[in-house]
């Protein structure tokens, strides 16, 4: 696994610069080979401007210990401070769209998880562009319960910690409840002796990197 740090200039109404960690399989240096593409978004505490903070944060956290080998893509993308991620929906879509320009994607398997901050991040991103995702997994968040009909053909497996108390699990049994209303396909993982931290126990879940192979939009 290399990681290596990138930069995205974006121009729509403002200038916004995203900075992000791209991690490539082993393997991928076969050009006969296109690879499942996942965006990673990460909580408030890591907004700023130190891409290295996220180096070993999250998904590239557990990938560096080893615990993980996994055939896919891997971006991350920081939040700049004082922003959130549905401020910046347009940004984080710009980088995908250079990400799968430069970079051997599978068009049909771009794949979004996101914690905390980045699981809400994910919601927003998903209902505004619910064709451009093969599956989303958020985690310890909720969603727009009165958008939730956009989601009723993206795949979902959503992940929280029963005992909560930053994001209250109902925020997301209900956001869950919503999209099975309109006949969507969510799966819900609820750790009953967790809080909101659940990054670990939900990342490591190889189970997961199986599932999401599964899905194609």
């Amino acid at each position: 696994m290399t990681i290596q740090p990138s930069k995205l200039c974006v121009e729509i109404t403002k200038k916004v610069q995203i900075d992000y960690l791209i991690s490539h399989p082993e393997g991928y240096a076969d050009l006969n080979c296109e690879w499942g593409l996942i965006i990673f978004l990460h909580g408030m505490d890591m907004r700023g401007e130190d891409i290295s903070q996220l180096s070993n944060y999250g998904l590239l956290e557990i990938m560096n210990e080893g615990e993980l080998s996994l055939p896919f893509i891997v971006v991350v993308p920081q939040c700049p401070y004082e922003s959130y991620w549905n401020m910046e929906r347009d940004a984080v879509t710009a980088l995908i769209d250079e990400v799968v320009a430069d970079h051997r994607v599978d068009r049909k398997r771009i794949y979004l998880i996101g914690y905390s901050m980045g699981g809400y991040g994910v919601w927003d991103l998903a209902i505004h562009h619910p064709k451009k995702f093969a599956a989303i997994v958020p985690l310890s968040s909720g969603g727009q319960i009165s958008k939730a009909e956009q989601l009723q053909n993206t795949s979902i497996w959503a992940f929280h910690g029963a005992k909560d108390n930053i994001v209250p699990v109902e925020h997301m049994t209900n956001m869950i409840n919503a999209i099975e209303q309109h006949q969507g396909r969510a799966r819900l993982t609820i750790y009953p002796d967790q809080g909101h931290d659940i990054m670990r126990a939900a990342l490591s879940n190889q189970e997961l990197y199986s599932w999401l192979l599964e899905q194609k939009s």
